[in-house]
């Protein structure tokens, strides 16, 4: 069996990761490097600095090339933008009592009614996620971004319709740009 098309030049490999473990792999390996922030918010940049340490040159790449994954949700405002984040409040509460299943709707979010202890984990977590009007987090992006010397970034959107992923992008890119 051959891939298709033939003839083609492979992509860039980059490894996925949240933790110094994957940052020593893919600058051993000579791997681009790609940090999950939502995941393990803490040490980005101590990890992207690590990798950029550590690279080695090899089959894979000659330069290290560091992508800092962040979270982010953007509104008009920072009310709105708090308004939509319910859904992804309410998702990572689960995720962290290990209970799966499908992502939260607005209404079953803002119906939750949280215990005192969730509540503390709701505001635990929002340190994964840059949440507000475009400006407040395009600022907290360029921050990010500069402390851990990413060569370029990689915005996630979780929210549970398709329309809110977009506007959010939409508004944080344009943003980003001026």
């Amino acid at each position: 069996m051959q891939a298709a098309p033939a003839g083609v030049d492979t992509p860039p490999l980059f490894l996925l990761g949240s933790s110094d473990y994957s940052a020593n792999v893919s600058a051993q390996l000579g791997l681009g490097f790609a940090f999950a922030r939502h995941i393990n918010p803490g040490p980005a940049a101590q990890m992207l600095r690590a990798y950029r340490d550590n690279f080695q040159p090899g089959e894979f790449g000659t330069e290290p090339y560091a992508i800092l994954g962040i979270s982010a949700l953007c509104a008009d405002t920072a009310e709105e933008a708090e308004h939509l984040a319910a859904p992804l409040d309410l998702a990572w509460l689960r995720i962290g009592q290990g209970k799966r299943g499908p992502s939260p709707t607005f209404e079953e979010a803002l119906a939750y009614e949280y215990t005192p202890a969730e509540e503390a984990m709701r505001r635990a977590n929002r340190a994964r996620h840059l949440v507000g009007d475009a400006g407040t987090v395009a600022e907290q992006v360029r921050a990010l971004a500069a402390s851990a010397n990413a060569d370029e970034v990689m915005v996630l959107t979780m929210a549970p319709d398709a329309a809110t992923r977009l506007r959010s992008y939409e508004l944080l890119a344009a943003e980003l740009r001026a």
